[in-house]
């Protein structure tokens, strides 16, 4: 099968890799789609550490069920599922995750655990149903974010996750939305799925614009989706005193904050990482378009375009929020 390798900082290449044979309770997946996520990207560049070479990276995907090992029940082949890609947890260390910790799905088949798959609704396109992961990730950041009615939340960072998690945000209750980002591209699809106000953060001070927009109060929650130590400064600058932050990004390994911002101004900071139970719910949403996820969709390239379209993406060459690729 071809499958692209990440084999150095900066270098993916295609190989031909015999096909995975299932084990016990695992399930082969063609995949049909598969999403290019930015944590793959700074993988691929080296700085995260999270990726080891030689790795066949790729966890937002959809496919069809080709050959099972023993203790599988339930499914059978030709079923078209989507794969949530966390390995089941058995409470002991960091969670394994296809394409990050296991063979991956930038490639033409990938192994799953027979629990990861859930069956694809009749209609859904597999694009869509790729978009599930990233999605699962925004809503599980929200719900550990108290939004009241009407509240002002800023989301720092307008990239996948980020436009994801304001369109959840706005359906947890929030009053007004503003978007930070140094890319207009990225602002203006920020307004186009519901963003109130957005801030290029090149030509003007996010901090002091958000104080002006409150009346120099600050908002009530940021969404912090970004990972540097600039921007999760920015975002907790920008809540009020008792306000909330919620992490989402996760590029650099080391940040510096502001301790004695965080405890004179009583301020709550939560991390979130993956999903939890999140992800049945969130197929339901893309399936009765409760979500946008078409829009961030802005390009689809055949699997072998796929090392030349992250080293893009990782060189800042290409400003494009979702690539999916086509085995």
């Amino acid at each position: 099968m071809r499958s692209i390798v990440y084999t150095a900082p900066w270098h993916m290449v295609m190989r031909d890799m015999d096909v995975p044979v299932p084990g016990p309770e695992e399930v082969l997946v063609d995949v049909k789609a598969v999403g290019i996520c930015g944590s793959d990207v700074h993988g691929y560049t080296g700085s995260t550490g999270r990726r080891t070479p030689p790795m066949v990276m790729g966890h937002e995907f959809s496919g069809i069920v080709s050959r099972f090992g023993s203790g599988v029940a339930g499914v059978e082949e030709e079923d078209e599922v989507i794969v949530s890609p966390m390995f089941p947890y058995d409470g002991i260390g960091q969670r394994q995750v296809v394409g990050v910790n296991q063979p991956g799905a930038y490639a033409d088949h990938a192994i799953v655990h027979k629990s990861m798959l859930y069956p694809k609704p009749e209609g859904m396109s597999w694009n869509e149903a790729a978009m599930c992961e990233p999605l699962s990730i925004a809503v599980h950041a929200i719900s550990r974010t108290p939004i009241a009615l009407m509240d002002t939340v800023v989301v720092v960072g307008a990239g996948t996750i980020g436009l994801l998690a304001l369109q959840c945000a706005r359906r947890s209750g929030a009053g007004t939305i503003i978007v930070t980002d140094m890319s207009e591209h990225r602002l203006g699809l920020a307004r186009a799925v519901g963003a109130d106000v957005t801030i290029n953060v090149r030509e003007e001070d996010p901090v002091a614009a958000v104080m002006d927009m409150t009346g120099q109060a600050g908002a009530d929650v940021a969404i912090e989706a970004v990972g540097l130590t600039k921007s999760v400064q920015q975002a907790h600058a920008m809540v009020r005193v008792g306000g909330h932050v919620t992490w989402i990004g996760n590029s650099d390994l080391m940040i510096e904050v502001n301790m004695q911002e965080v405890v004179t101004r009583e301020l709550t900071v939560a991390g979130t990482y993956g999903f939890s139970t999140e992800f049945e719910r969130v197929i339901q949403a893309i399936s009765r378009k409760v979500i946008d996820v078409e829009s961030l969709i802005e390009k689809v390239a055949p699997l072998e375009e796929g090392p030349t379209l992250v080293d893009g993406l990782a060189k800042g060459e290409l400003d494009l929020i979702k690539v999916i690729l086509i085995p």
